[in-house]
This record gives C-alpha cells, structure tokens and sequence, in this order.
C-alpha cells in the first residue's frame, strides 16, 4: 500500500471541472494526473517547448550593454 500525503496545487475551477471529467469509480485527481501525463511524454511536451523558444529567439532584439544599463537605472537599480 503506498501512502499518499496530500498536497495543495493551483488550478483554476475550469480546469478541476475538466479533471472530473476524467475521473472513473473511485479513481482520485491523483490517478487522473497520472494516467494523462502516462499518455503525454515529457519528450513531446519538451519539444514544442523547445520549438517555442527558438522561435522567440529569431524574433529576438538586443540592446546594447550601455542601453541596459540605463534602462536599470532608471528602474532605481544599482550594481553591488
């Protein structure tokens, strides 16, 4: 038997009322969770995440050290 210590996560109610849709007999958000990341890998999730992100970096603009350090300053940022 394994002991579950419950835990409190985030989620807005529309998304709690999708998870109860997946629910079955006495199966638990817990075995939800599970059965829906066993269908989803990690590998798959990764790669939009990844596609996602060099795409943000074709778009990306930089700014000069110097136009930095003004921009900070005018936030009332100073180096240590």
């Amino acid at each position: 038997m394994v002991l579950i210590v419950p835990t409190t996560i985030t989620i807005n109610e529309r998304t709690k009322e999708r998870l109860s849709d997946y629910k079955f007999g006495d199966w638990t958000f817990d075995n939800v969770l599970n059965m829906l990341m066993d269908k989803v890998s990690i590998e798959d999730i990764s790669e939009e995440h990844i596609k996602e992100h060099y795409r943000r970096l074709a778009d990306f603009k930089g700014i000069t050290k110097e136009e930095f350090k003004s921009r900070m300053k005018g936030k009332g940022y100073t180096p240590a």
